[in-house]
């Protein structure tokens, strides 16, 4: 591979191409540890929300986080309304009414829910308000009927039987039976702040209620105090949430 001559050593041919094949290797090797090394750094969050709070909140505003933390990767996943897989998942955004014992948890939205429905079924109403005690209009219902009879008990309004055969377990359903004219549905004021200015939704009456239950950022005590990316995740979630309420 070397020739000693007059002048000191040299490579030989086959030395020259061993020498081209291992700087390659060395090069190669060299990449290969700086994708090691920023893999290790990088912080995996593996967070469950249901598809209406993914979608509306943290999904659309989520770049700026990102950006602004280059070392976390969110994994955004779908949430079980009854589990709770504290071995698999950093956190949880639920709503509900109580957090599990032990957990920490802090309150992130409470909800002014207002009616809503298609411009369809507003188009020959003088008085939308009317539409909400309509037997004829169906009732889209969240989980169970306690939102309808709150709000109309709040408001003052007669309960008549109305059809109130559709239920849902996820907000983001809901909303895509009203906009398609399937009934009137609630939902938090801001977030169909979009709806309303594109002409897919209508608000029946800006009289409004707050349930009981609200979204809660929950996890493990231990989770919150040493993760710091999780500590970041939810310091940006309050702030964005602050900003939509």
């Amino acid at each position: 591979m070397l020739i000693r001559g007059s002048r000191g050593v040299s490579v030989t041919a086959e030395g020259a191409l061993l020498l081209e094949v291992c700087a390659r290797a060395f090069d190669e090797i060299g990449a290969v540890a700086t994708l090691i090394g920023q893999d290790n750094k990088t912080k995996i969050l593996r967070v469950r929300a249901g598809p209406f709070f993914a979608m509306e909140v943290i999904a659309s505003r989520i770049a700026g986080f990102l950006k602004q933390n280059p070392g976390i990767q969110l994994h955004l996943n779908n949430i079980d309304i009854d589990s709770i897989a504290q071995d698999t998942e950093d956190a949880q955004i639920k709503y509900c009414l109580h957090p599990p014992a032990g957990m920490y948890n802090i309150e992130l939205l409470k909800e002014k829910l207002v009616p809503v429905c298609s411009p369809l079924l507003l188009a020959n109403v003088a008085n939308p308000e009317d539409l909400l005690v309509d037997p004829g209009i169906p009732r889209l219902h969240y989980r169970d009927v306690k939102d309808w009879k709150r709000w109309i008990s709040h408001h003052g309004f007669d309960d008549l039987t109305a059809n109130s055969n559709l239920f849902f377990d996820d907000q983001h359903t809901l909303l895509a039976a009203a906009r398609s004219g399937q009934g009137i549905g609630f939902s938090h004021r801001p977030l169909v702040k979009n709806d309303v200015e594109r002409g897919s939704l209508c608000i029946v009456s800006e009289r409004y209620f707050e349930p009981e239950e609200s979204y809660k950022f929950i996890c493990s005590q231990e989770n919150i105090a040493t993760n710091q990316a999780l500590q970041l995740f939810r310091d940006w979630l309050v702030n964005e949430v602050s900003t939509i309420c």
